[in-house]
């Protein structure tokens, strides 16, 4: 009976060993993963940075996206992202003064250039920034800048010409910059304040103005590491990728200035 239990403990050992080394490098395989918040401007250069960086590494990201005021709101109220890419710096500056950012994390990943954007071949003869004040305008569209940063920035080159007031009942605001684009290139709007990357990537249309830069402030995008993913190694190795020298050549190519 004495054998009979000792060859039982000896197999049940055997099989727990067996198991334990089939499941370990099984587990090693599981990806882990990181939640990035991303401001919409930034989604098209972001995907090819999320899929690059996937390949590279045995890490899963998963992205949401919406005007940086949105994304900013659902942080504040819990939201479980580790990394927010604003499309300014004000708000992950604010964040870095709460419970929330992470002091120390916060840099600028990219500088965003505005432009000027038409599909109404009406306009097309116009120079800047006499084109805003045509008469066969009814309708331009911006960024709401309360939420959008491409907004606020459009808001200042309109104060700056000082011609706000004279053309504000033909504003139309919109959730974010991408959505300014996809109505102007459809037609909906007869001329808006884009972001240059939407330009490069979507369009196959349509005329753009150069808009001086001493008309806005620069439109520095920081990202900041989040609570959530301050213990996260995976979230410090994205940040360290999102600075590489082969996602910066990258983002040149969309239209972005980067340091």
């Amino acid at each position: 009976m004495c054998f009979l239990i000792k060859k039982i403990k000896i197999v049940v050992t055997v099989l727990y060993i067996s198991i334990f080394f089939v499941i370990l490098p099984y587990k090693n395989l599981i990806a882990t993963e990181i939640h990035v918040g991303v401001a919409s401007n930034f989604l098209i250069p972001m995907n090819f940075i999320k899929k690059t960086f996937e390949n590279k590494n045995n890490i899963k990201v998963f992205l949401s996206s919406g005007s940086s005021g949105s994304l900013y709101s659902q942080v504040i109220n819990g939201a479980p992202l580790d990394i927010f890419l604003s499309a300014d710096q004000e708000l992950p500056k604010k964040l870095e003064n709460t419970s929330k950012g992470i002091k120390g994390t916060r840099f600028t990943y990219a500088i965003g250039k505005l432009l000027l954007f038409s599909t109404n071949k009406d306009l097309f003869d116009f120079t800047f920034p006499n084109v805003i004040l045509s008469q066969k305008i009814k309708y331009i569209g911006l960024g709401n800048p309360k939420y959008v940063p491409y907004g606020m920035a459009a808001k200042q080159v309109l104060k700056s010409l000082k011609i706000f007031n004279v053309i504000e009942k033909k504003l139309v605001l919109s959730k974010n910059v991408n959505q300014v684009f996809l109505m102007n290139y459809f037609g909906n709007l007869d001329i808006g304040f884009i972001a240059k990357s939407d330009f490069i990537v979507k369009n196959k249309k349509g005329k753009i103005w150069d808009i001086p830069q001493n008309l806005y402030s620069p439109i520095k995008q920081d990202v900041i590491l989040l609570k959530n993913g301050n213990k996260k190694s995976e979230a410090r190795m994205f940040l360290k990728f999102l600075s590489s020298e082969r996602v910066k050549n990258k983002l040149v190519s969309f239209g972005y200035i980067v340091n």
